[in-house]
């Protein structure tokens, strides 16, 4: 009955920290007391899990983001870039050159990689 919520913060907290949800869930175990404070501090739901991705125009800015659940993160990152694509957008795994990675700051680890 959540999946709503849930996805939505996925893609919440892709957005509010600029990268794939599972790198924000990397993040939080990483840095533990910084996450919690930022998720007090949030003005939204951040769900930190597998299955938010950020979606990129053909630049590379940021114009949204999405959220999927309803399986292993790791499936809920496919389906959400397979999304992305169909839609004829980008995610930040499209971008490999070093020189654009840095300058539209893509923050990504490979897809479908667990970090745990």
């Amino acid at each position: 009955m959540l999946r709503f919520e849930i996805a939505y913060g996925k893609a919440y907290a892709s957005l509010s920290m600029g990268r794939p949800s599972r790198l924000v869930l990397q993040k939080q175990r990483e840095k533990p007391v910084f996450m919690e404070n930022l998720v007090n501090l949030a003005d939204g739901p951040m769900f930190l899990e597998a299955g938010g991705q950020l979606i990129r125009d053909a630049a590379g800015e940021v114009i949204g983001a999405i959220g999927v659940t309803g399986d292993a993160g790791e499936m809920d990152d496919v389906c959400a870039i397979a999304g992305i694509h169909a839609a004829g957008h980008k995610t930040c795994s499209d971008f490999t050159d070093p020189q654009v990675v840095r300058a539209i700051n893509v923050k990504e680890a490979t897809p479908g990689i667990s970090t745990s």
